[in-house]
């Protein structure tokens, strides 16, 4: 870990600072302290911890390193008590860093950096050890566990960590990996990183009349759009109120379960996905599912009961990275745990080609009742170059703005089967800390979507991802570039339908 790799390189600046050779310490001193500390610093802002814990951290971490220069003066200045101090030293820090409050708020998303690929194999015919004795792989182990196994073959596949040098030994590898046998398909583990157009509004909102109970509504252009008390209406039904909850899960980034306007809806299925370092995924989940009518900040399309309830898993570091292996453990996990809909405001480039992994863990969502939404990407391209939104049996959400116009930003889906939209472009939400501000992205758009999913889902809880798209495209309306964007939803229309059908 890099915070603990630059902890690590101050200590060991401190103790070259007091028993190096003098004539060293000018010129190779402070040039390695000042790199240690960006070290640290860079480290602990990559991690996975939200700003209170952050701030305890340094604190501590300045206390031990505070000791350290106390314990070597008085080491130094007193030859004979070098080995008392060195011990005490030692003990000071581990007492610091393992029985002070806070060392369990410390958890982080590893990127599988040396993970580069990800396999299929055939259990009867396949052949480990020759895998393993191809020096470029470092380590082979099971990439998948999926609850129900006997579903899919996820758990057939394995992770590959390898050592290549230059993309000829990259193509070289690959070639032999594929002639081994047993070996099935081969998929490359891609990074993803969030992509949100730059845009942020930093001011606050001006206030204007609320829609709701809920103070900042009159800020939310888009429930208006989607015509929030219409909706309403129909979600105050008593017999709507009785019905069991769904559970939309959001992958991302975590989501701030403290937050004032979300903590109510909000439930805990992955400890360590309850905080949000960047922000991305609480604020995903504030268009999802912020609680309606409680007099706090704004509203979502969750009615003011509460048909479902919004959790999290994080899939995407506090740098917002996630590779396809952390997706797809994601989408497992998540269904796994009971989720009826799964909320992606992540993706990037992706050849189709290599799309069998996100295929079969979609499928392996259906067939626990599980329906997929994915963001169309912002980059203004195709979103069948763009992965998971290319992968078959997803519902991908574009982003268009007030006018119903496709936002600058947003992929078109005119080659995606099953697509909508929905609002994306200056988007008031939840932000961590009690906090709310404006986005905007694909990312924004799909929340709505899923929420309204997950509000189906909880009426009419065996509707696939095939009936809900074609439901939303028949009630949806036309944008000002229905081709490329798909369908803007209706939420009221689309319940409607369902109740009919109910």
């Amino acid at each position: 870990m890099l915070y603990h790799f630059g902890l690590l390189c101050i200590q060991i600046c401190l103790f070259w600072r007091y028993f190096g050779k003098e004539k060293w310490n000018h010129f190779i001193f402070w040039p390695l302290f000042f790199l240690s500390v960006v070290l640290y610093f860079t480290g602990l802002t990559m991690d996975t911890i939200n700003m209170s814990d952050r701030l305890f951290f340094i604190s501590r971490d300045f206390l031990t390193i505070s000791l350290s220069a106390a314990f070597l003066f008085v080491a130094i200045r007193f030859g004979r008590f070098i080995l008392p101090a060195s011990l005490l030293l030692v003990m000071g820090t581990i007492a610091l860093h393992y029985f002070l409050p806070g060392k369990h708020t410390f958890q982080s998303l590893q990127l599988e950096h040396s993970a580069e690929i990800i396999m299929l194999v055939n259990d009867d015919s396949f052949q480990p050890l020759k895998v393993l004795k191809i020096k470029s792989v470092v380590k082979m182990s099971s990439a998948f566990y999926p609850e129900r196994y006997y579903n899919t073959d996820l758990d057939e596949y394995l992770k590959l960590d390898v050592k290549v040098k230059t993309y000829k030994d990259w193509s070289s590898l690959l070639s032999r990996l594929r002639k081994i046998k047993g070996v099935v398909h081969i998929e490359p583990n891609y990074v993803y990183h969030l992509n949100l157009p730059n845009n942020r509004m930093p001011e606050g909102p001006n206030l204007k009349p609320p829609m709701t109970k809920d103070p900042l509504s009159g800020n939310q252009w888009a429930l208006n759009k989607l015509n929030i008390l219409g909706l309403n209406e129909i979600l105050s039904k008593d017999k709507l109120s009785r019905r069991k909850k769904g559970l939309l899960v959001i992958l991302d980034t975590g989501i701030d379960k403290n937050h004032e306007d979300l903590s109510g809806n909000f439930k805990s299925i992955s400890s360590g996905a309850d905080m949000d370092p960047k922000g991305h995924g609480t604020h995903c989940a504030g268009i999802a599912s912020a609680v309606t009518g409680n007099n706090l900040g704004i509203a979502s399309l969750n009615s003011p009961e509460g048909l479902f309830n919004v959790s999290s898993i994080r899939v995407l570091n506090a740098a917002g990275y996630g590779t396809k292996e952390t997706i797809v453990d994601g989408v497992i996990e998540a269904v796994d745990k009971g989720a009826t809909v799964i909320s992606l405001s992540l993706g990037g480039p992706g050849n189709p080609i290599h799309q069998r992994i996100y295929k079969k863990a979609v499928a392996y969502a259906a067939s626990k009742g599980c329906i997929v939404v994915v963001a169309a990407g912002n980059s203004n391209r195709n979103a069948k170059e763009f992965s998971p939104a290319n992968v078959s049996g997803v519902i991908a959400v574009s982003a268009v703005d007030e006018n119903l116009s496709k936002a600058s930003f947003s992929n078109k889906v005119s080659d995606i089967k099953m697509a909508v939209s929905a609002p994306g472009v200056n988007i008031l939400s939840t932000l961590p800390h009690n906090q709310y501000g404006l986005l905007s992205g694909t990312s924004m758009s799909t929340p709505y979507v899923a929420s309204l999913i997950a509000i189906m889902k909880t009426i009419k809880p065996d509707l696939s991802a095939k009936d809900v798209f074609l439901i939303l495209e028949k009630t949806g309306v036309d944008t000002q570039n229905t081709i490329q964007t798909g369908k803007f939803i209706q939420p009221k229309t689309a319940l409607e339908n369902i109740l009919k059908i109910n």
